[in-house]
């Protein structure tokens, strides 16, 4: 009986302990949740950093740490390959703290992280018009920018890679024997900037190749 008690009261001691820790976890000053995420991110832990920058944004929303911790998380997103959450980061930071000073470096950012991007959608075709549509954007607002020409680079390798899948979708038509289809994809290919660059055909391995398309 006694072992029992002994037993029950470790356990609530234990328990008292861990409620406390818990406890203490919140009403953190700002720079606690940002020196955390630094840390987190240093060592790769990105969900343990979102989690700080949760508690950061929702305890010190006003904060000057919270702009420069969003787009820390953003680019160490970005170098994990995390494409889905850098964009979120980068999104975010535009909205709030976009203005005509940085605008077009964190567009620049955004658009890095959907070339980066390309290879996992390279036949989403909502994906490569979508994007398209965002680097035109780009160039037509910021020809000035220190950013043109990367900008630029990313633009023609999305629409080579767009003519691309549209060659392999007018491919589909053919095999179907649909004469429309056929005519209307291949009337979509940029046959300027193909001459101009001369592509060379992504490579695919034939395990692959047996069941494109």
């Amino acid at each position: 009986m006694r072992v029992f008690w002994f037993s029950l009261a470790c356990m609530v001691l234990f328990l008292g302990c861990t409620n406390k820790k818990k406890e203490a976890i919140y009403n953190r000053p700002a720079i606690f949740w940002y020196q955390g995420i630094f840390r987190e991110i240093l060592f790769m832990n990105l969900e343990t950093a979102d989690n700080y920058y949760s508690s950061l944004q929702s305890e010190h929303i006003n904060s000057p740490l919270v702009p420069v911790a969003m787009l820390a998380l953003g680019q160490a997103h970005l170098k994990k390959k995390e494409f889905v959450l850098a964009e979120y980061y980068f999104d975010e930071y535009i909205k709030r703290f976009g203005n005509p000073e940085n605008i077009d470096y964190l567009k620049y950012l955004k658009l890095q992280a959907r070339y980066y991007a390309f290879k996992n959608h390279s036949k989403d075709q909502e994906f490569m018009s979508n994007t398209i549509g965002m680097l035109n954007e780009f160039v037509d607002q910021y020809p000035h920018s220190r950013f043109i020409d990367q900008v630029e680079y990313m633009q023609v390798k999305f629409i080579l890679g767009q003519n691309e899948l549209n060659r392999a979708i007018a491919n589909v038509y053919k095999k179907r024997h649909q004469k429309e289809g056929v005519k209307r994809y291949l009337g979509r290919v940029d046959e300027v900037l193909e001459k101009e660059t001369h592509p060379k055909k992504s490579h695919m391995p034939w395990y692959v190749a047996m069941f494109n398309w």
